[in-house]
């Protein structure tokens, strides 16, 4: 039964809280590891980059067969599937005796949590009608908690023994399956009209606004690309080029993440009483500036001080740009949103590779620093974008999708 705004919120959408926790916990798994993993295999950050390339690879293959899946399975089939795929590929991994294998798994894994992250915000979007904005900050909440919290549950598994990174696998790959429990029970409604992505509703989405559509793609492209990118060599970069030990490193990517996490609640309270446009374009020049110079000020304090600061500077990037997926025809904005979360994965797939080699080839400093190029290719969409919004429809498309976490893998 679809609920409307002053219902409670239903048996079926709660069974998947707890779940979400475990995706939040895998989505910085190879951020919160690489630096032990690159020490266990004896490789550096060129091989290492591939650990988040297999990541997002998996996941962008996922969040595209979604459509698929729902017309062939039902709710419970797809969530518990891909729980146990997830599971299953977390503890491969773990046992894996070479790094090309250990990709491989991970890759799995990527497909897996990418849908679990993305299918429970579908599932609400189609079955809870008015009330799905306030349903999705709850889901997405519990999916903040494990964000949050996977990288100071890595540092406390692997302490200072590298090889304890297959724990930091087998951990989240054991916890969601006591948490998913709830999803066998819940009585899931039906999900039908799924219309999968085709080049006929492609072709209906570039004859309704093609500039529209290309340039917030490429923002999204770049902006996840750069987020992915400083998650991934943040830890290593602190570790090596500034000598913080692994644990406050980790503690550093967590507030990064936290200044995410309370920058989006800030916006989204932000964007009911400002241009949401003025906003955007604020917190994107904020996040570039920071990102150029915060490696070359050879500060370790600074450091410390200042990526948390990206944090918040990130924030409101993703909500504010993913929302325009509103701005498009009801018939086609479902297949926008998945084509822009997908082609935001592949960028997060693509960069941090190259950062990788950047880190070992010209220097560490240079490798972070470059992260900021990607920022002011969102700066530069922005300004082709300004002409295609107003205010109004901003406010109207990104003002609730602000408050929640990004629905990225």
């Amino acid at each position: 039964m679809t609920t409307t705004g002053g219902e409670k919120t239903p048996g079926p959408i709660k069974a998947f809280y707890p779940m979400m926790i475990v995706p939040g916990i895998v989505l910085l798994l190879a951020p919160a590891t690489v630096e032990n993993i690159m020490r266990y295999f004896g490789f550096r950050e060129s091989m290492g980059g591939l650990l988040q390339v297999a990541y997002f690879a998996g996941g962008v293959i996922g969040i595209l067969a979604i459509t698929r899946l729902m017309q062939r399975m039902s709710v419970r089939s797809i969530a518990v599937s891909q729980v146990l795929l997830l599971s299953v590929s977390l503890l491969a991994a773990s046992f894996s005796p070479v790094y090309p294998m250990l990709l491989v798994f991970f890759m799995a894994a990527g497909f897996a949590n990418g849908i679990l992250i993305a299918f429970p915000g579908v599932y609400i979007t189609r079955t809870s009608g008015e009330s799905s904005p306030r349903q999705q900050n709850i889901l997405y909440a519990f999916f903040a908690l494990g964000v949050l919290a996977g990288p100071l549950l890595a540092s406390l598994i692997i302490g200072s023994h590298n090889a304890m990174w297959r724990w930091a696998f087998r951990v989240p790959a054991i916890m969601i399956l006591p948490l998913s429990i709830p999803l066998l029970f819940a009585a899931f409604e039906p999900l039908t009209g799924v219309k999968p992505i085709s080049r006929a509703t492609l072709r209906q989405t570039l004859d309704y606004n093609k500039s529209l559509f290309t340039w917030l793609l490429l923002a999204l492209m770049f902006y996840i690309a750069a987020e992915s990118a400083v998650s991934m060599w943040l830890i290593t970069f602190l570790h090596r080029q500034d000598s913080v030990g692994l644990t406050p490193a980790h503690l550093v990517l967590t507030g990064l993440w936290a200044g995410i996490t309370a920058g989006r609640l800030l916006c989204g309270y932000l964007a009911e009483r400002m241009d949401p446009f003025r906003i955007l374009v604020f917190i994107s020049g904020g996040a570039a500036v920071t990102l150029l110079i915060t490696p070359l000020l050879g500060s370790k304090v600074a450091a410390i001080a200042l990526y948390p600061l990206v944090g918040l500077f990130y924030s409101g990037i993703y909500p504010f740009l993913i929302g325009y997926a509103a701005l498009f025809p009801p018939a086609v904005s479902s297949m926008v949103f998945t084509v822009y979360v997908a082609a935001g994965s592949a960028g997060g797939a693509v960069l941090p590779y190259f950062v990788g080699l950047v880190n070992q080839f010209g220097g560490r400093v240079l490798g972070m620093s470059s992260i900021a190029l990607p920022v002011f290719g969102v700066l530069l969409c922005l300004y082709w974008l300004r002409s295609q919004v107003s205010q109004t429809s901003l406010t109207r498309a990104v003002a609730p999708a602000a408050a929640r976490p990004d629905i990225e893998v």
